[in-house]
């Protein structure tokens, strides 16, 4: 269940502004829409000494009331809405957290990350009994996103969101370009981004404390980050209730975010490709 939950967040929870418009313009109203599509996808764990995560299996939902909206895990609140800006009050997962919940690395001790991680050097220390497993937390994500049009079938979107559950009290800046062509019969989606995050969301997750750690580590100090990505969705229709579906997107990690020993990539992959139903 952590499985997929992870991968909807990934996959699914970035929508871009048009994608979000878009199904409030075409989904009816006061009616759940379900779909599950059957291919093979998954995430790729930037985090030292963990495991990918793969499935063959992704559900969807959604339900939209007037104002009121879920889109799998993601709420939202429309505030004001047009056909060509839109504001809302909405919230979601924050994605760093699942790199820790969705293997079992919360059973490591840093020791093997420092000692499968070369970039950061480390001094021996005295042998201990009180070392505590590397456990994060999820978090819960809240606050205002709103989009513009700026021409046709491109949408620029923003987002400020607040840590609402007080696992680390921090916050992300989102923004994200969208632009849709037909291709081939189907509709693909282009989106680039920018992710803030703020040092109290980095340290939390990404800080390795004095307890995790067999081999004394040379002090660091972790700072706010800024992630990139560029994501690409393709939907062929092939029936009425049967579609074609490819979603994949790359995140190129701060620099600074990359070189601290818990982490073992620059960036990382995350999608799925398979065939939809829909209920």
């Amino acid at each position: 269940m952590m499985r997929l939950l992870g991968l909807l967040c990934f996959v699914c929870v970035s929508a871009s502004a048009q994608n979000d418009l878009k199904q409030q313009q075409l989904i009816k109203k006061s009616t759940l829409h379900a779909s599950i599509t059957l291919g093979y996808g998954g995430i790729q764990n930037p985090v030292a000494s963990s495991k990918n995560i793969t499935s063959v299996i992704l559900p969807n939902f959604a339900y939209y009331g007037d104002r009121w909206y879920v889109d799998n895990f993601a709420l939202g609140y429309s505030l004001i809405e047009s056909e060509r800006y839109y504001i809302d009050i909405a919230g979601r997962f924050n994605d760093d957290g699942f790199f820790f919940k969705l293997d079992g690395i919360d059973k490591l001790f840093a020791t093997s990350i420092v000692s499968d991680n070369p970039k950061v050097p480390t001094r021996p220390s005295a042998p201990t009994t009180s070392l505590t497993p590397i456990e994060r937390d999820l978090s819960y994500l809240a606050g205002l996103s709103s989009g513009l049009k700026l021409f046709a079938d491109s949408w620029l979107e923003l987002a400020v969101l607040q840590d609402i559950t007080g696992v680390h009290n921090g916050h992300e800046v989102q923004l994200n370009g969208y632009q849709s062509f037909s291709v081939l019969g189907g509709v693909l989606g282009i989106e680039a981004g920018v992710n803030y995050k703020s040092s109290e969301l980095i340290k939390y997750y990404y800080t390795i404390a004095p307890t995790e750690a067999l081999s004394r580590l040379t002090k660091y100090e972790l700072q706010s980050a800024l992630n990139y990505h560029l994501k690409m969705a393709y939907e062929y229709p092939i029936s009425e209730q049967l579609s074609f579906d490819m979603k994949l997107k790359y995140t190129w990690l701060d620099s600074e975010l990359a070189n601290n020993p818990i982490i073992n990539e620059n960036g990382y992959f995350s999608g799925f490709m398979g065939v939809t139903y829909h209920f």
